[in-house]
């Protein structure tokens, strides 16, 4: 049987749940994604229909399974392949706060729509369940059914292109 099984990668990930509780351990993302190379991205592994996914918790020999419409956040580490295969030169950045139940994210969400689609009310209403919210080192998996509210910063509030890197870009 272990020709059906898929290749995966264990990240370290903190959830938080919809009860309050958090908890930090383990995720099993695919080693190989279907829409690019290398490994399957936390965000679109978080977005895929399967409702339930296994967690390791860190200390436990137990495993849990977790089910994602509780889940309301999950940080993993960024990605800094993340965005790689796309022109992110010409991709529109935005910095936002989310808050969920009194509890605050923030960080820049990288908004990869059509021009006429920038906003980030146009990036929220988006069919994915999770959303990415990019905070320096850590992505933040943010579940979009659970926002409260969304608060873009003033100096982003049109969304511009990020800065050129070192590297001329």
């Amino acid at each position: 049987m272990l020709e059906y099984q898929v290749p995966t990668l264990q990240l370290a990930a903190n959830v938080w749940c919809a009860d309050g509780r958090g908890l930090a351990g383990s995720i099993f993302v695919p080693a190989c994604s279907s829409v690019h190379g290398g490994p399957m991205r936390p965000e679109e592994w978080i977005n895929q229909p399967h409702p339930f996914f296994p967690f390791a918790a860190d200390g436990s020999d137990e495993r849990m399974v977790l089910n994602k419409a509780e889940v309301v956040a999950l940080t993993v580490a960024a990605d800094d392949e993340s965005g790689a295969d796309d022109e992110a030169g010409d991709i529109p950045v935005c910095r936002v706060a989310i808050e969920i139940h009194g509890r605050r994210f923030a960080g820049m969400l990288v908004i990869d729509m059509p021009p006429n689609q920038q906003r980030v009310v146009d990036f929220l209403n988006r069919p994915d369940a999770f959303l990415a919210l990019r905070d320096g080192r850590r992505c933040h998996l943010i579940q979009k059914a659970r926002i409260t509210r969304v608060i873009e910063f003033p100096e982003a509030s049109s969304c511009s292109p990020p800065a050129p890197t070192a590297l001329g870009r």
